[in-house]
């Protein structure tokens, strides 16, 4: 049972990297390439420079952003699949361990294990 969390916490995991990838490399074109084209928008070399400036800059922040988002997502299905995981186990060892009701041991008033 907990191969299969893990196997569904992939399968979630997978498309969630796929896009996080596809976001990423598309805010590093775009940013490249608004940084690169400044000087279509003025003619000015100060404008133009601070222009390409704030295009790195807001592309090298969208590109952190991407990361921590992806990054938080990840942590989240990784704690959600660990602690199912947990709880199945818990719930194995429960059931296994356990007494019959016509245990002597039970019917003695022991504690079950």
């Amino acid at each position: 049972m907990k191969i299969l969390i893990w196997v569904i916490a992939l399968s979630v995991l997978t498309p969630w990297t796929a896009g996080a990838l596809v976001a990423y490399m598309l805010v590093d074109v775009s940013g490249h390439w608004m940084s690169g084209n400044a000087d279509m928008l003025v003619a000015e070399p100060e404008v133009v420079e601070t222009l390409s400036w704030l295009a790195r800059l807001m592309a090298g922040v969208g590109e952190t952003v991407i990361i921590a988002v992806w990054a938080i997502g990840a942590a989240s299905v990784s704690l959600v699949a660990w602690m199912c995981g947990r709880l199945v186990d818990r719930q194995r060892r429960k059931t296994q361990f356990a007494w019959h009701p016509d245990d002597p041991r039970a019917a003695a008033g022991r504690p079950v294990p």
